[in-house]
């Protein structure tokens, strides 16, 4: 090779680690940090939505956070019981009832995400429905889980345990549990993956934050009533922080071919419940426990209980 030769393949070798360099750095730049809730809330929201916004999968969304975290150390059993790691304590869902985005406030919009052709018909069936029943079937009559994203919607008790390797993310309904692996292991290879309704969840540690990735999910519904379905298509980012000696919040990036245009940005938030007594605790909950929850789905859509007698328990 030619001096001159040489020269010109070490000035482009050059430039493209240069171009490579500042693609990375504008990258981290426009990595939004945690944004607590505040007056500026709506223009914040509309910033980490934008955001998501920007990328096509979930997938290529949750590499750009790791890699906005460069080499971020997870904590260690030292940390455990720091205060941004002792997420320990009895919590419930903070505001939203039961609508997937709690920043929703009165009967409409029932929904702000952007829908597809598809995910719109399925709205409208179910306004149908309820407006011509009055009522609907739901999924947990007969005990099947929530599933992820509902799992963010129910209001009853949580607990959430951290250690280095996995966090427990624990709802009582259903004895719900999202295990987050977050030991540097990928997902579940695609051949050995089928669809489970919490999913397969792996993350990692930027600082005190848990930025997690779902994927292998059951299709559902994000609640009861006029709200959204998701597909066995949807995947999910997340990014978990603890804001204050008794809230738990979550940035949710929901992705979903099927039924959404864009992803569905949404800020989730728990409250840590006062429990100096112990008397709270998460109960093992299952619909099938006694014959008072024998439900059945009628011809017109909706459900009903097949007796409601409070049947005693047999003597033990």
């Amino acid at each position: 090779m030619s001096n001159r030769k040489r020269a010109i393949w070490i000035g482009a070798a050059l430039i493209l680690v240069a171009a490579v360099g500042l693609r990375l750095s504008l990258a981290k730049d426009e990595v939004p940090g945690w944004l607590n809730k505040g007056e500026n809330w709506p223009t914040q929201k509309q910033q980490l939505q934008a955001y998501g916004d920007r990328f096509k999968t979930s997938w290529e969304l949750y590499q750009s956070l790791k890699q906005a975290a460069g080499e971020s150390k997870p904590p260690g059993w030292a940390q455990m019981g720091e205060p941004a790691f002792d997420w320990s304590g009895v919590y419930t869902r903070s505001g939203g009832a039961l609508e997937f985005d709690a920043d929703l406030k009165g009967p409409s919009p029932r929904t702000t995400a952007r829908l597809t052709p598809a995910g719109q018909s399925v709205v409208d069936g179910k306004t149908e429905q309820i407006k011509r029943t009055g009522g609907e079937y739901d999924p947990l009559s007969d005990c099947r889980p929530p599933g992820v994203p509902r799992w963010f919607t129910e209001p009853f008790l949580h607990e959430f345990i951290v250690t280095p390797r996995q966090t427990w993310l624990i709802n009582e309904m259903v004895n719900d549990v999202r295990r987050v692996y977050t030991d540097g292991r990928d997902h579940t290879p695609e051949a050995d993956a089928y669809p489970l309704a919490n999913g397969d969840t792996i993350g990692f540690w930027d600082g005190d934050t848990l930025v997690m990735h779902t994927r292998d999910l059951m299709a559902g519904q994000y609640q009861r009533g006029v709200q959204p379905n998701y597909s066995e298509q949807t995947t999910l980012v997340e990014r978990w922080h603890k804001v204050d000696e008794r809230t738990l919040q979550a940035d949710v990036w929901v992705f979903d071919p099927v039924n959404l245009k864009a992803p569905w940005y949404t800020r989730q938030s728990w409250t840590k419940l006062t429990n100096d007594d112990t008397a709270l605790r998460l109960r093992y909950w299952d619909c099938r426990e006694n014959g008072n929850n024998a439900i059945t789905k009628k011809g017109d859509g909706t459900s009903e209980f097949e007796t409601f007698d409070f049947e005693k328990s047999p003597k033990r």
